[in-house]
């Protein structure tokens, strides 16, 4: 069976969980079919927050539980379960969805025969970069800046996860330092739950993980170095989300002990742009550790490019394509798929998205995106359809001299905390409107 707009099924829910949500003592706090289901309009789409604060069931239990059955129920009758609302909105705004452009297993399930064989992991918060699209609770590094705000007394009203004049979560974790796991993967290598998947790992064929920086999860470098003991990362599919720049030769040995490497790759821009957006890395060390990966990977597998599209970085993404393009080239003789999956900034309120640019600079996105489609080269697959669409439907939205204050506070606050200034960063166009009072 294969999903498409004609119909409501989807692989996911037949084959994999996603734990995204964990407790060093509770264990899983949460748990999905997919990761991309949860948004803060639906922080508990399958309703197994309550269950899960009671008992501690395993994966596999928790796969084939009531709530999953249902919404496998509803894929199969043409129903549009809630839990998926994410995917409806994308397909109701005529662009493509996460259920649509889902590969097939690679592995053998039948719809009436649901096997958990896939798992994807969040394996925690602690990060190496201070990205400007994340937040404390996914990367402990911003809580640098969260810090910075506070004690210099910067004006963060309204910025989400960073007003400090509200009550805010990360206000918990002031004792946990920049550099300790304390929320999303609370990593205990002895909670039972972990402990079953590891002695289960040889019924799965795919893993999927994200961070944090997955490449310095502790849960994630326990699970392939488990795996490889076990003899059983030649039969697994390994994907994970990176921001690319801890490829070193030390973990390359390790990875290609699996069967396919499959890397999403969290890169946003390029040269001096990428620098701003992506602090403290810079462009240089960047391309050198995807370099290593290149010239040290012997497996196959795929690099999806998943830039996450903001005010501060759209303009850039054509050069990033180029860039992706250039790699491929060079690197034709490996047996790797290059794909660009370009995202939407989430949540989506925060000031520095794209819907709060004026209309005169989404036209101006428009049109470069369709002219960088209309050059697609090398078999490069280009997924942009989400963020023009996105693009179109807020295109008509009455952008007021509030949005432009708004964003403008956004980026001289981090402006602020990394002494840069966004006039050396950023496209003209983006410029001329932060400075020019409506």
């Amino acid at each position: 069976m294969t999903p498409s707009k004609d119909n409501t099924f989807c692989w996911y829910p037949f084959t994999q969980l996603a734990l995204k949500d964990w407790h060093r003592d509770r264990g899983i706090l949460n748990a999905t079919p997919c990761c991309n289901m949860i948004r803060p309009e639906t922080p508990d789409p399958m309703g197994l927050k309550d269950k899960l604060k009671t008992i501690q069931p395993t994966a596999k239990e928790i796969f084939h539980g009531e709530e999953m059955t249902n919404l496998r129920t509803a894929a199969l009758a043409g129903e549009r379960h809630s839990a998926c609302d994410v995917c409806w909105r994308m397909e109701d705004r005529g662009s493509s969805s996460y259920r649509l452009n889902q590969v097939t297993p690679s592995h053998t399930v039948l719809p009436e025969d649901p096997q958990l064989r896939m798992i994807d992991f969040s394996f925690g918060e602690n990060c190496n970069l201070r990205c400007r699209i994340c937040m404390p609770g996914l990367s402990n590094k911003l809580r640098l800046d969260y810090r910075y705000f506070l004690e210099n007394k910067v004006d963060t009203s309204g910025m989400m996860d960073y007003d400090y004049a509200i009550d805010h979560p990360v206000t918990q974790a002031e004792n946990s330092g920049p550099g300790n796991e304390y929320a999303v993967f609370n990593f205990n290598q002895n909670n039972h739950q972990w402990r079953d998947i590891l002695d289960n790992m040889h019924e799965l064929v795919h893993i999927k993980a994200t961070g944090g920086e997955t490449t310095l999860s502790k849960g994630f470098l326990e699970f392939i170095d488990t795996a490889i003991e076990r003899d059983c990362a030649k039969n697994i599919i390994l994907e994970f989300h990176s921001n690319c720049t801890k490829f070193t030769s030390q973990l390359m040995n390790k990875l290609n002990h699996f069967r396919r490497l499959h890397i999403n790759a969290s890169v946003d821009s390029i040269y001096k742009n990428y620098d701003y957006v992506r602090y403290p890395m810079t462009w240089d060390r960047l391309d050198h550790s995807i370099e290593n990966y290149l010239n040290k990977i012997n497996l196959p597998g795929a690099i999806n490019f998943n830039p996450v599209i903001t005010a501060l970085n759209a303009h850039s993404l054509p050069d990033l394509y180029q860039y992706q393009i250039n790699l491929a080239n060079k690197y034709k003789h490996r047996d790797i798929e290059w794909v660009m999956w370009a995202d939407l900034l989430w949540p989506d309120d925060k000031y520095i998205n794209i819907r709060f640019l004026p209309q005169h600079i989404k036209q101006e996105l428009i049109e470069l995106y369709t002219e960088m489609k209309l050059q697609s080269d090398l078999g490069i697959e280009c997924n942009i359809d989400n963020i023009m669409s996105f693009l179109k439907q807020y295109l008509q939205l009455e952008i007021t001299e509030q949005h432009r204050v708004n964003m403008l506070r956004e980026v001289t606050a981090f402006d602020k905390s990394r002494d840069q200034c966004y006039n050396d960063y950023l496209h003209p166009s983006i410029i001329k409107f932060l400075e020019a009072p409506l």
